[in-house]
């Protein structure tokens, strides 16, 4: 399942494999990955700008684990 927040901050679920998903999966294998990072990269900044109680200094350290993959390759 997939959260989706709307504009007025509703959340909607949509099952894998439905709607904009179905559309990014037929992206080139480069953009996809882009698209990843910057997810990525936008939901670490959100997580380290509110520090939700649950996000722990583990998460933070996979977080830039991958991150810093990414920037190897």
């Amino acid at each position: 399942m997939l959260i989706e927040m709307g504009q007025t901050g509703n959340r909607s679920l949509h099952k894998a494999g439905s709607g904009h998903i179905l559309r990014d999966s037929r992206k080139k294998p480069a953009s996809q990955e882009k698209a990843l990072v910057e997810a990525l990269s936008e939901l670490r900044d959100l997580l380290e700008d509110y520090s939700p109680a649950w996000y722990t200094e583990e998460h933070h350290r996979k977080v830039e684990s991958a991150l810093q993959m990414r920037k190897k390759h």
